[in-house]
């Protein structure tokens, strides 16, 4: 059985036109290049000249600056004026003398990628000449940092890169050296490429997929929000609670998650760049790299066979305000309403080595379709609370466990793995780093080594994730397979592991240290 992207969709509440292929993603995007060059580099030049000549011959739209331009709708610039007026006042205020103007001229039209080249001067950066932060993904090529070579550290690139996005307020930095060039985005990989390798071959799968997927974090009013409802010391939340609190002490240990970033900490040219930054990251106030989670015991669905005549072809329905698949298993018809899912995870930007679990960990549920959210006590949503970058990619390993769980329980009520979900639910952790393949346990499975390097939280990760779980689950039940845990590779971006808990995988980790560590050491 393969469920359809349409169903996978309707599942995770994906409402988003998801594109797959990285070719059609090229042919899909729209790029303009910012026409005022603020370097004299000419490594940088040379660079940016073969990336638009490249770009063309993948299918990209590469669009004259000026045929971007549109004028500023009334209402728009009513909305800009007064946004000026409050971040002036706010300023004045807090004792800061900075007076700021928008440009009301014309703007650059939503749904064109704008690279620039060279870091520009205040008042003219790619940000200052786009309509919106959400619609126009930012790219800027630039010299390479001095102190980056071939073999540093997770960190060296995180300290490195981190000023270069802030001071310049983009989506994308392609740093260029003599010998190599890197891609960095906000997951924090930076895939390092020789020059003289297969320029066209890079771009498409490195850089392709970042401009068409760019992160979008979670909105707020795609949830239903139920503020100050979670009630983090239920007994029946005890174990998990204790899993994620406790777990965090040993994930130190390991190293694989560096300590969360405050926005305020961010070198910016002024507070309106500073404003527009913390737009650009959904108004949260720090970033982390990684995230724990733990799902709660599974409610198993019954599958029952699909007698029905209907012409109805698709391969989900609703029935009385219920979600349900038929999946199609050795030559017979089969429904199954997919179960609710609900999962405790850290809000974003939290300290997960070092969790308040009255203050730090969000309850959230995928039911019939529609994501829900609930706070702790006390607790509501806002700019330090909030749910992780990668939500989406939780609720697909979830909600497939729950769904493939379901099955192999019908056709083999005999298995060992729905009576573990059933009775412990399952532990989820992600870090920015990748594991050594030649140390991975057996009945572990590996998979999405070979998907593209969307970017953090782009809708195209939690379906690889649900569609890699949905084929090794199979492979699993067919061929009457042992399972202890599973992979699931982000390339450019970091590996989620499903394990029995977060306690014993960190003592797993910190028992076999070479199996896995930060940054790109393993992905090659």
């Amino acid at each position: 059985m393969e469920l359809s992207i349409s169903a996978i969709k309707t599942i995770l509440d994906i409402k988003e036109d998801i594109v797959i292929s990285e070719k059609e993603m090229a042919k899909n995007l729209k790029v303009t290049f910012y026409p005022k060059i603020e370097t004299n580099d000419g490594i940088v030049l040379d660079f940016a000249e073969k990336l638009k000549k490249t770009m063309i011959e993948l299918g990209v739209n590469v669009v004259p600056y000026e045929e971007t331009l549109e004028s500023i709708s009334l209402s728009k610039k009513l909305k800009m004026f007064l946004m000026m007026i409050k971040i002036n006042i706010k300023n004045f205020l807090s004792g800061k003398f900075e007076i700021f103007k928008f440009d009301f001229g014309k703007k650059i039209k939503k749904g064109i990628v704008v690279v620039s080249t060279g870091e520009g001067i205040e008042g003219d950066l790619s940000v200052d000449h786009i309509l919106g932060l959400k619609g126009n993904p930012m790219v800027l090529i630039t010299k390479q940092p001095q102190n980056i070579q071939k073999n540093s550290s997770f960190k060296d690139h995180l300290e490195s890169s981190l000023p270069v996005f802030s001071w310049n307020i983009v989506n994308l930095v392609l740093s260029v050296g003599k010998e190599y060039w890197t891609i960095y985005s906000f997951n924090m990989s930076y895939p390092m490429y020789l020059k003289d390798d297969d320029l066209s071959k890079n771009i498409l799968h490195g850089l392709i997929p970042k401009m068409y997927a760019p992160v979008i974090p979670p909105r707020m009013k795609d949830f239903e929000i139920k503020n100050n409802v979670f009630d983090v010391y239920m007994s029946e939340y005890a174990p998990y609670v204790k899993d994620l609190v406790e777990s965090g002490k040993a994930l130190e240990k390991t190293g694989l998650y560096p300590e969360p970033k405050k926005i305020n900490e961010l070198p910016f040219r002024n507070s309106f760049y500073r404003w527009l930054g913390s737009l650009l990251l959904d108004k949260r106030s720090g970033m982390s790299y990684g995230f724990i989670a733990r799902q709660l015991p599974i409610k198993i669905s019954e599958l029952f066979e699909d007698n029905s005549d209907s012409k109805d072809k698709k391969d989900f329905f609703f029935k009385d305000g219920k979600l349900f698949i038929r999946i199609l298993f050795k030559g017979k018809k089969y429904v199954l309403k997919v179960p609710d899912v609900w999962v405790l995870t850290s809000r974003s930007g939290s300290d997960k080595t070092n969790l308040n679990p009255s203050k730090d960990l969000v309850k959230m549920g995928l039911v019939c379709g529609k994501m829900i959210m609930e706070t702790p006590k006390g607790v509501s949503v806002g700019p330090n609370y909030k749910p992780s970058f990668d939500t989406k990619v939780i609720f697909a390993h979830s909600v497939a466990n729950a769904i493939f769980a379901s099955i192999i329980k019908h056709f083999n009520p005999s298995s060992k793995i729905p009576k573990m979900f059933e009775k412990n639910g399952r532990a989820l952790a992600h870090w920015h780093g990748y594991f050594n393949q030649k140390l991975i346990p057996k009945d572990w499975y590996y998979y999405g080594r070979d998907n593209s390097s969307v970017s953090c939280s782009a809708p195209q990760g939690a379906i690889y994730a649900f569609e890699g779980k949905e084929k090794m689950f199979m492979d699993v039940l067919e061929f009457e397979k042992g399972y202890v845990a599973d992979i699931h590779i982000e390339p450019q971006h970091g590996s989620n592991i499903s394990f029995s808990s977060l306690g014993k995988l960190s003592e797993f980790i910190l028992k076999n240290k070479k199996i896995t560590s930060l940054g790109n050491e393993y992905l090659k």
